[in-house]
């Protein structure tokens, strides 16, 4: 019962009730600004327009005026549509073939084209549906009254009643296999995690164990320290998405050599983060406690587990904050969709200099904690005036002086 009066004192002393109270709300509050609808809406398509005729176009503004799609380019031509997707600004390609019109007219079938992204199953399913209401929309438009005139042969018949059928190809992770969704995303977040857990602490062991003042003679020594977290974690996460890929059959088409560049500098920059976050920490204990700060809003905003298409504009750019954001990119995009390094190059280099930015903030960081730490020195050290002796001196009179007071006389004794 002790030991039970003990923590119950120490509960209610502390903030955890508070905690306690206020997180679950703040979730709430959180997950409801993040997910404003459960569904996606005016999901970006490109429309690949090879007819070019009145009623392509009339197609197309049906298309937009989906409430589950927003026509954002039309192309009338493209030899490579999986290009769309690399850049992740489009969900859906959907291709119009030359002769609609025309077919249209003739109550013959024409093939419209529906190209997917299948990296995450939850953004396309609307689009689907969407398109198959559309289709069929328009072949009972056609077939009705193509039906009810007489004098049609077999062929027209079947034309009317399908005038429009819809071929779907699903890119990229076509069997909906779990390997490349939820398995891959934890394998990334638990590395990502054991990153966290060892690097947080960094400027906190130094202070502990009373180097951090030596260490900040030169503010280059912070950034040297994050190399081997560099080295490991990367050669950590390169190994496990290549078992991954070879026994549990995962796709992965980048190349591993050119992967590891996106991979060092999320690394680095997730390092720089961390030690940016935990620096006023003032044991390691305390510094992994702030890894809720990092790891969750990285985890949630990246994409891993939800679509970024289901998030508002500025949580996506909160999200960007957090190179583990930044790696799942590359990790869609090399891994999963295999576009080439030369397509990355805008998203590396937004990586680079944002890697940059993070390592001169810790740069400035370190000068400041120098100069602090230089600042404390100088008011300890002590005063440097003559010392005064405030012992007892004799004087010419026989008698005891103490300093700053009256001569104090001293009587002979008396002899008998």
């Amino acid at each position: 019962m002790k030991s039970l009066r003990d923590e119950w004192t120490y509960l209610v002393h502390s903030k955890y009730p508070i905690i306690a109270i206020i997180f679950p709300l703040i979730a709430v509050l959180g997950y409801s600004l993040l997910l404003p609808s459960s569904q996606i809406n005016e999901a970006s398509v490109v429309v690949v327009d090879q007819d070019n005729t009145a009623y392509s176009r009339e197609f197309i503004q049906k298309i937009d005026a989906s409430p589950n799609m927003n026509v954002a380019e039309v192309v009338s031509y493209t030899d490579n549509p999986e290009q769309y997707f690399y850049h992740e600004k489009y969900l859906a390609v959907i291709s119009l073939p030359k002769g609609l019109e025309a077919n249209h007219n003739r109550s013959l079938s024409s093939r419209v084209g529906l190209i997917l992204d299948n990296t995450n199953v939850q953004s396309i399913t609307l689009i689907r549906t969407a398109m198959q209401e559309i289709s069929v929309s328009e072949n009972m438009e056609l077939s009705v009254p193509a039906i009810m005139k007489t004098g049609m042969n077999a062929e027209q018949a079947q034309g009317a009643l399908n005038g429009i059928a819809l071929e779907v190809r699903s890119l990229f992770n076509p069997t909906n296999d779990y390997q490349n969704t939820s398995v891959l995303a934890f394998t990334c977040m638990f590395s990502f995690m054991m990153l966290n857990i060892n690097s947080l602490p960094l400027i906190a062991r130094l202070r502990v164990s009373r180097r951090l003042a030596a260490e900040l003679q030169n503010p280059f020594n912070i950034l040297l320290r994050i190399l081997p977290y560099t080295l490991f974690s990367t050669a950590g996460l390169i190994f496990s998405l290549g078992v991954l890929k070879m026994f549990g059959g995962s796709r992965f088409e980048a190349n591993p050599v050119l992967f590891i560049i996106p991979v060092v500098l999320y690394v680095f920059g997730t390092v720089c983060l961390n030690i940016l976050v935990a620096w006023g920490a003032a044991h390691p204990g305390v510094a992994i406690g702030r890894m809720v700060i990092v790891l969750m809003p990285a985890f949630v905003l990246s994409g891993a587990v939800l679509s970024r298409s289901l998030f508002p504009s500025l949580a996506i750019q909160i999200g960007d904050f957090f190179p583990f954001a930044w790696l799942y990119k590359f990790v869609r995009s090399m891994g999963l969709r295999g576009a080439p390094l030369q397509e990355m190059l805008p998203e590396l280099g937004s990586l680079l200099l944002y890697v940059g930015v993070l390592s001169m903030l810790v740069i400035a960081r370190a000068l400041w904690e120098k100069q602090k730490l230089a600042k404390n020195a100088t008011g300890d050290a002590p005063g440097m005036g003559a010392a005064h002796s405030a012992g007892p001196t004799s004087t010419p009179g026989g008698g005891i002086s103490v300093q700053g007071g009256a001569t104090v006389p001293i009587h002979e004794p008396i002899k008998g």
